[in-house]
């Protein structure tokens, strides 16, 4: 998995509309600064900045945030982080121990070289992400209504 240095420039995204990863959810992310020295990811819920994950690689962390949504009685969880150092894989698994004890693996989409993002449609409680021997655990906070 690639991953950016202090030696080498981030490599940008090759769509810079980085919104249309997430269509028709109250997600949506924007590309700050691609061609400076150090671009950002912007994430924002329904319009509204939740978090900025720079492409420095001093202080990463591997969840950054998880948030929850409603709509029209659907459930959906996204979690974020910074990707780990080249080489580290990142794993995604959403759990629920009120519905029927479930775990379902996320799909992790790479929005940069430093970003990660994963959704998954459910009413989840727990997310838990490992990188190389480390798995992080999250707790999901209640779902805030869209649309």
């Amino acid at each position: 998995m690639p991953s950016t240095s202090l030696d080498h420039g981030p490599v940008i995204p090759r769509c810079p509309a980085a919104a249309g990863l997430l269509p028709g959810l109250p997600w949506s992310v924007r590309l700050a600064g691609a061609d400076s020295p150090r671009p950002a990811l912007e994430l924002y819920e329904d319009g509204v900045l939740l978090d900025v994950v720079s492409s420095t690689p001093v202080a990463p962390q591997l969840v950054r945030g998880v948030r929850a949504a409603s709509h029209g009685g659907g459930l959906l969880v996204l979690a974020w982080g910074r990707l780990p150092a080249a080489g580290a894989h990142v794993a995604v698994e959403f759990s629920s121990r009120r519905h029927r004890c479930r775990s379902v693996p996320a799909a992790v989409i790479e929005i940069t070289q430093w970003c990660w993002l994963a959704v998954a449609d459910g009413g989840f409680d727990r997310v838990a992400v490992q990188s190389g021997g480390r798995c992080v655990q999250h707790k999901v906070p209640r779902s805030r209504r869209w649309g």
